[in-house]
């Protein structure tokens, strides 16, 4: 029974497999030799046992060159992962990674590194994004970097699904407090990084496999028993582009419940119980629902995303139900609604909503959290229970203000998040959701929106587990996980994490309302005196973390208590040893192979995201710049009217006016003149009639395009420097008549790498303004 052998995943311990070497080009030390990209491969090890999961990430780096570099390499984990393990191998010697406080690791490894140590550095920069740096590679040498965490598979309705992001997206920065930190260099379009990556899932179910699915990869398939598989990727050389999502389901109706225990010598007893409500009718009477569907129409989601996105409204709205209301918000820079009020779900006005939608396409920036403000503060209908449906990539850099902004403002809405990519921000695509008292789900440009609109109906339609509280009797237990139970949904499990001491026979007591009435439901468990599965101690610290990060997003608490959570955050994470934003993993090579310690520090780049249009993807993020208030005032306006311009031709009967909004058939080029309403300090811009035009902007002057070109091209810090400076020029071309205008306006070029369209070298500051007046520039950011 999976009961039996969901403790199992915790004692697997994978060795690192054979790594193979990749083919992009960067900079030496000595701004002239061309050398391979640091990163050779990924290789992902993953072990499942019931509802566990341990998987090993091994992180190859290498250097061709004749001189040290330094390896910057951002990318994603899952969210809710608790990161426990990170050690270096240098040659044939293996050196484990030691937690610290941030701060603290920084310095050790900025001491190592300048001493010509090599150094390892794993941070933190959100739940889902970390950034691994490797000091000190030597010429010739090979790093590799294992990292290692474990975690409680998603189970929804029979099904469980492994899921390994690969890729971090071109995320919207104009709100990000920490750009740099999640905005990994993308690679042109044509040209890939030649880091590779495996995968291989050894998949024990502990009950018969009906089937497995790899939703968006080619796998190699074997089944060595009916409780077992092992799932590999086809190819070796697999781009890291998309998510690897691996969903498998089991011919038995035992998939009950699982209670995993562990005691530590030092700490005490640990326990998780993985409880599965049962399903209960359909309600006789359903209240009256008001449906607010807000779409995403940020540059990231051009091409495939919005019409994946129009998909999954337009069938949500034919499946209402006949005394629904609805809405339809969209969003990019502006929030921009259908009606002023939602109105009565009739052919009419679906129809209306259908002309509305099916235009769309996507521009500009990913204002989120102006979203969920407008859509969460439409004056409430008091005799309905209002249902906000998010569609969206969640590529945005201010994750804790749009969930603080959940958390003042959702009142009785219930939040669904349906994220719409090959490789969406998962985690603030669930916590959306989590603080919503909704549920969420991903839906991938290749399937059908017909599995989650009926996903969606499902929960919707059947009662919802609330007011959960767990009860333990017959031990002495503590520090029951999560402080606050989100509400369950039918076929979905409850998760509780706690520490206990003492041992013997016990019974866990689940009460709640089901559908508002009383329920209750208990198990007769064993607490053991002795029991072996170390990840446990992990999988609670992480859920402990998690619940003080979630209380208060924005550390908006007063000061001293404030202090007090981001200590026993700390604390957790050290006891623990567990990666959170507050600590790191460092590793150091005693020995020093660097005299002097000089090296150059080398990003890597990554992949665009599958399904991700380059050049929208790499627009939204010049957006994120101008957004974040670089610009004077005026220089600001001057390039909002450039950028919501549009023809002016009248819109569809309710939609909205000019090539730009949606009715006539534009995205978000077109920015109409009319009223507007407030909501939460926000502005929606709302029709006023049928007959509404939009303006055609007025044509841009050589100043204000120069200005254009700078604020878009130019990397922020870059425009605040002086003197000289070393940069990182990308281009459309490097044609010879590219290369003479930027030398002939001062450039220093050091390196030209054809294949990746990049020159590498020196100038003045005072020129860039001039340099990115070329038109084949796309972009200049900083050399470190």
């Amino acid at each position: 029974m999976l009961l039996n052998v969901i403790a199992a995943f915790v004692a697997l311990a994978p060795a690192p497999p054979t790594a193979d070497a990749g083919n992009l080009t960067a900079v030496g030390k000595d701004g002239k030799t061309v050398i391979e990209c640091p990163l050779e491969r990924t290789s992902v090890n993953a072990y499942i046992a019931g509802f566990g999961a341990r998987v090993t990430v091994v992180q190859t780096f290498s250097n061709t060159s004749t001189t040290p570099i330094e390896a910057v390499y951002t990318f994603p984990l899952p969210a809710d992962a608790a990161v426990d393990r990170m050690r270096m191998e240098v040659g044939k010697r293996i050196i484990e990674g030691v937690i610290k406080r941030r701060e603290e690791a920084r310095r050790i490894y900025d001491a190592a590194r300048a001493q010509g140590q090599t150094a390892a550095l794993l941070n933190q920069e959100r739940p889902n994004i970390f950034t691994q740096n490797v000091a000190n590679i030597m010429p010739g040498d090979k790093v590799r970097v294992e990292i290692s965490y474990s975690e409680i598979l998603p189970y929804d309705h029979g099904q469980l699904e492994f899921q390994f992001p690969m890729v971090v997206g071109p995320h919207y920065l104009g709100n990000a407090r920490d750009p740099n930190a999640i905005s990994p260099s993308i690679i042109h379009k044509g040209t890939r990084t030649g880091t590779n990556i495996d995968l291989t899932v050894n998949l024990q179910a502990g009950a018969q496999i009906q089937s497995m699915e790899s939703v968006l990869h080619q796998v190699n398939m074997q089944k060595t028993s009916p409780t077992t598989a092992i799932v590999k990727l086809t190819k070796r050389d697999e781009i890291p582009n998309r998510d690897f999502v691996l969903r498998y389901r089991l011919a038995t109706d035992q998939v009950q419940s699982a209670f995993l225990t562990h005691v530590d010598p030092d700490k005490g007893g640990f326990f998780s119980l993985v409880f599965l409500p049962p399903v209960v009718p359909v309600a006789t009477q359903i209240a009256p629902r008001e449906l607010i569907f807000v779409m995403d129409q940020s540059g990231s989601q051009s091409g495939f995303p919005i019409e994946k996105s129009k998909e999954v409204t337009l069938k949500l709205i034919h499946a209402m139900r006949p005394g629904d209301t609805f809405n339809v918000l969209a969003f990019s820079n502006d929030v921009r609604a259908l009606w002023r009020t939602p109105r009565p779900n009739t052919p009419e006005n679906v129809a209306e909503a259908e002309k509305y939608i099916k235009p769309m396409v996507a521009d500009g920036g990913t204002e989120l959290r102006k979203a969920v403000v407008a859509a969460l503060d439409i004056p409430e209908d008091p005799q309905r229970l209002r249902l906000v449906l998010f569609n969206t990539d969640g590529f945005v850099g201010d994750e804790k203000m749009i969930l603080d902004s959940i958390q003042k403002h959702r009142r009785t809405s219930r939040v669904f998040t349906f994220g719409i990519g090959n490789s969406v921000n998962h985690f603030l695509i669930d916590a959306m959701s989590a603080e919503g008292r909704g549920a969420s789900c991903t839906v991938t440009l290749n399937e059908k929106a017909d599995g989650v609109v009926q996903q969606f109906l499902e929960r919707t339609q059947t009662p919802v587990l609330t007011n959960i509280e767990a009860r333990m009797e017959g031990v002495s237990v503590s520090d029951i996980l999560p402080a606050h139970f989100p509400d369950v949904f039918a076929g979905r499990p409850v998760v509780v994490y706690g520490r206990y001491a003492g041992s013997g026979p016990g019974r866990v007591a689940l009460t709640g309302k089901l559908g508002g009435e009383p329920w209750t439901q208990t198990m007769q468990v064993d607490f053991p005196a002795r029991a072996d599965a170390p990840a446990l101690m992990g999988l609670w610290a992480r859920r402990h973390v998690d619940d003080l990060v979630t209380a208060n997003w924005l550390g908006q608490i007063a000061g001293d208590e404030r202090m007090a959570k981001t200590d026993e955050i700390v604390d957790t994470a050290l006891e623990f040893g567990i990666m959170t934003e507050y600590t790191s993993f460092v590793a150091v090579e005693p020995r020093v192979v660097n005299i002097g310690g000089r090296s150059r520090t080398v990003r890597v780049p990554v992949e665009m995201a599958d399904g991700v249009s380059y050049e929208m993807g790499r627009d939204e993020k010049r957006l994120g710049s101008i957004s974040s208030g670089v610009m004077a005032p005026a220089q600001l306006s001057q390039l909002q009217g450039v950028l919501v311009g549009g023809k002016g031709n009248s819109g569809s009967s309710g939609g909205f006016g000019g090539g730009g909004n949606f009715g006539g058939g534009g995205g978000v080029s077109g920015r109409p003149s009319r009223p507007s309403s407030t909501t939460g300090g926000l502005p929606i811009i709302l029709p006023s009639s049928p007959s509404d035009k939009v303006e055609r902007a007025e044509p841009l002057t050589p100043a204000e395009i120069a200005q254009r070109n700078y604020t878009h091209k130019v990397a922020r810090n870059l425009r605040l420097a002086k003197g000289p400076v070393a940069v990182e020029i990308f281009l459309d071309n490097v044609s010879p008549e590219t290369l003479k205008a930027l030398t002939d306006l001062g450039l220093k070029a050091d390196v030209v790498d054809k294949k990746l369209r990049l020159v590498l070298g020196t100038c003045e500051a005072a020129i860039l303004s001039k340099l990115c007046q070329i038109e084949a520039v796309k972009r200049i950011e900083p050399l470190e």
